[in-house]
């Protein structure tokens, strides 16, 4: 079945503020960097060095295996994108933007330097701040220990917040509000699946014409897996990577 694509919200455009917020982000920042490869995106943990407002953004030269596998696409000109997580903030801004490397320094640290973004993506995320997004994802059941089992719905995710989001699929056969089942998510550029426990909290059938119900969620805290708080950050981090910069 295909699932239609919604029209989505466009995100603001970069704005001097949004520059003036990115050359404020403290030194140590966590910051997580996608090498745009032929094959399929190389993403690297690593922290903010600092800023050099108009020329530069410094980020630390990781020494793990993943960089050590990367390290043959770590040269001037390659394409990256870049993710901040300014988690100090109390509205957890987010920040992404596309870039090239400039350059490596080795003489006064291993530094990573990229080229000053000309255009920025921000998202705020506040506790009750619905967040337009649009991946794949499915609705399992859930299971009293926590795992996942067969599959009730296929859909997309439609926005998420801190606290919970909208899905889109197909029918869940026998739902029931306030009943639990378990939610994934699948990233299109990496391997990567996050699985989520949530409660359904309202239920709205298709459309005319249409066949895909809307099931709003609630998150549930699980001392297993994700938080609420960093499922969603990286939901949106994640749809923030996909979109163009205009």
């Amino acid at each position: 079945m295909t699932i239609p694509k919604p029209r989505e919200r466009a995100l603001p455009h970069t704005t001097e503020i949004d520059l003036a917020y990115l050359n404020r982000i403290n030194c140590n920042t966590e910051a997580q960097l996608q090498i745009l490869t032929p094959l399929r995106p190389i993403r690297l943990k690593t922290r903010l060095i600092g800023i050099d407002p108009d020329n530069a953004i410094i980020l630390a030269l990781g020494q793990d295996k993943y960089w050590q596998a990367a390290q043959d696409y770590i040269t001037q000109g390659q394409g990256v994108v870049v993710r901040l997580i300014n988690s100090d903030d109390p509205e957890a801004n987010i920040l992404a933007f596309r870039s090239q490397i400039k350059t490596l320094l080795n003489n006064a640290g291993r530094w990573l330097v990229v080229n000053y973004p000309k255009e920025l993506q921000s998202v705020a995320l506040r506790q009750h701040c619905r967040i337009p997004v649009h991946l794949a994802a499915s609705i399992h059941e859930r299971q009293a220990e926590g795992h996942s089992t067969h599959v009730c719905s296929s859909g997309f995710l439609q926005d998420v917040s801190v606290k919970g989001g909208a899905y889109i699929g197909e029918e869940i056969e026998g739902a029931t509000l306030d009943k639990g089942y378990r939610l994934q998510v699948k990233f299109e550029e990496t391997p990567e699946t996050l699985s989520v426990p949530i409660t359904l909290k309202n239920i709205q059938s298709p459309e005319p014409g249409r066949s895909q119900y809307q099931y709003g969620f609630t998150l549930d805290e699980s001392q297993e897996e994700e938080t609420p708080n960093d499922f969603a950050q990286k939901v949106i981090i994640n749809h923030l990577m996909q979109q163009p910069n205009n």
